[in-house]
């Protein structure tokens, strides 16, 4: 069993993306730390040329050592 888990969230780059995919990492977070999983890392990337904002999220998952 795996202790880590990435999660990654995509969204168009738009006007508003930066906000948008920053309130949805910030929920999913939330989201994930009330099921037992604890944060390590969060990573915004912006793809050139394929007009994609990414958040990649890392969490360790519950009851692993």
């Amino acid at each position: 069993m795996k202790a880590v888990e990435i999660f990654m969230i995509r969204k168009s780059f738009t006007r508003n993306s930066s906000e948008a995919i920053r309130q949805e990492a910030e929920d999913m977070i939330n989201e994930k730390h009330y099921k037992g999983y604890r944060l390590i890392n969060v990573d915004f990337d912006v793809a050139d040329n394929a007009g994609y904002i990414y958040a990649f999220i890392t969490m360790k998952k519950p009851n692993t050592y």
